[in-house]
């Protein structure tokens, strides 16, 4: 038995709770994982799961071999790493996680040139706009944009987005412009659907923040949609700067109130908890923020 390769098997079970979706991840075959795990077990002298058709769960037993097999690959990880030197080729398996437009719009240029550059690394790019366990889903790094809460995850800030308030000339024509937060009332917003503030809109102007009540024409959980929507007219509303500098640039939106203005939003790295990144994390992110600062 391959110790190291069953620990590693046993792992990715135990986080995905499922003999089939870590036998996917590991693209390994539902019996092979079932055999590593069975011979891991025997080896030990201890039951670490307990089966079911559908599901897995960890017994005592397990949950501290869980507890004790995680430090030690990460360090088997990090002495071949420091052994290899700094130099050798990156292989193995980079998953990157990212919200879907902007995944669409700049990530995935990034994460091609990247690939091109270390062709014995296989390279995957995941998008999603909600925010994913990154443990469960064996992400490598996420980009994630706002304010970070508490999670056990550890970051690296890689820049600041600017979102503007902008209207498409059609609706400022049939509407009118308005010129101080007061007014804003009076028109519709086009956001996000899972924007926590709902029907008020959240500016930082020359006074400081205010919350401001504008009624909400149209939602989507998409940035390439609202776009769409605020081209075509369907209300005012906030958006990121770098994401629609094509429309501002062709007319097909402007800015309005340029004195107020969303709260920036810091952009990060994210990574599952760890003493140890990988080199090929550590040399994505260094990639990332160098192409980011050309973009925001």
């Amino acid at each position: 038995m391959d110790l190291l390769a069953a620990m590693g098997t046993f792992v990715r079970v135990a986080e995905l709770g499922s003999l089939s979706a870590a036998g996917r991840d590991l693209k390994l075959s539902q019996p092979a994982v079932s055999q590593k795990i069975t011979a891991l077990e025997q080896h030990l002298g201890v039951r670490l799961l307990n089966r079911t058709t559908r599901h897995v769960a960890l017994t005592e037993a397990g949950r501290r071999y869980y507890s004790l097999v995680k430090p030690v690959l990460a360090a088997v990880d990090e002495a071949t790493e420091m052994v290899a030197g700094a130099d050798s080729p990156l292989r193995g398996h980079l998953r990157i996680q990212a919200p879907t437009g902007f995944g669409q719009m700049y990530l995935a240029d990034i994460a091609i040139a990247f690939q091109l550059k270390h062709p014995g690394l296989t390279t995957e790019l995941m998008l999603d706009d909600r925010f994913v366990d990154l443990t469960e889903q064996a992400v490598d790094l996420a980009v994630r944009f706002g304010t970070l809460q508490p999670s056990g995850i550890i970051a690296r800030r890689l820049g600041t987005l600017r979102r503007i308030l902008v209207a498409a000339p059609a609706y400022l024509a049939k509407h009118g412009t308005p010129e101080t937060p007061e007014e804003l009332s009076a028109h519709r917003q086009v956001r996000f659907s899972w924007a926590a503030t709902d029907d008020v809109m959240p500016l930082a102007g020359p006074a400081g923040s205010r919350l401001v009540a504008v009624p909400t024409s149209f939602l989507a959980n998409n940035t390439f949609v609202l776009t769409k929507a605020l081209v075509a007219g369907l209300g005012l509303g906030g958006a990121q700067l770098p994401q629609i500098r094509a429309e501002l640039a062709t007319g097909k939106l402007v800015q309005i109130m340029p004195a107020y203005q969303y709260a920036p939003l810091d952009v990060h790295a994210v990574y599952p908890t760890s003493h140890f990144l990988p080199a090929k994390v550590r040399a994505f992110t260094d990639h990332l923020r160098s192409a980011l600062s050309e973009i925001i």
